[in-house]
């Protein structure tokens, strides 16, 4: 049901309309008895003029009741269907209370789910910005590591090409060349001072 129907059913007492529907048949049934009673006199008068001019309002206002009267019991079979359904009892309970109840239930409920709407609004926006703010640590973490990585492989790049240095002069005898050149290096020093010797010391030669 509606709201706008639901707020309509509470200021609608089924009293009221059980006494509006009385006066227009009481209304309608005193109409038709003057008429009829007008249209007994011999002579045209003002009387047979309103009578034969409301025949056809009074035919067309007893339509109109006996349908209003047929909605009303409609009506009551419904409520009391709704309070079988509701599991209450239709004859101690108003129309305009359970209508009314029924309408701030509605709005209470309305409220309810915007205010959860908002509060969900709000988690998932939460849960987004946690969700961003861990994916960006995760990819700083792994520039992090991706530059240890490298760095550590320029070291070992540094390293390796040292011993790789290292075993090539060895099995070269690279290593060992420099060293077998220093030797004749000194004898030929050695050789150099002792002809300074001789030509300084003339007794030096002569021995």
């Amino acid at each position: 049901m509606h709201g706008a129907k639901a707020q309509a059913a509470s200021v609608r007492s089924p009293a009221g309309l059980s006494h509006r529907s009385m006066c227009v048949r009481t209304s309608r049934w005193l109409l038709e008895n003057k008429a009829q009673s007008y249209n007994g006199s011999k002579q045209f008068t003002v009387q047979q003029y309103f009578s034969h001019s409301s025949h056809g309002f009074s035919k067309h206002s007893r339509e109109q009741y006996e349908k209003l009267s047929t909605m009303h019991k409609n009506m009551q079979k419904l409520y009391e269907s709704i309070g079988n359904y509701f599991a209450f009892d239709p004859h101690a309970v108003s129309v305009e209370d359970f209508f009314g109840e029924l309408a701030n239930f509605r709005s209470l409920f309305l409220d309810a789910m915007k205010e959860n709407h908002k509060k969900r609004e709000m988690e998932e926006k939460i849960k987004r910005a946690k969700l961003a703010k861990e994916k960006a640590e995760r990819e700083k973490q792994e520039r992090q590591q991706k530059k240890k990585q490298l760095i550590d492989m320029n070291k070992e790049g540094d390293e390796t090409g040292v011993m790789d240095s290292l075993m090539e002069a060895l099995q070269s005898g690279a290593a060992f060349r420099d060293r077998r050149k220093r030797t004749p290096r000194n004898d030929n020093r050695r050789a150099v001072l002792e002809r300074s010797r001789s030509r300084h010391n003339p007794n030096h030669q002569a021995r």
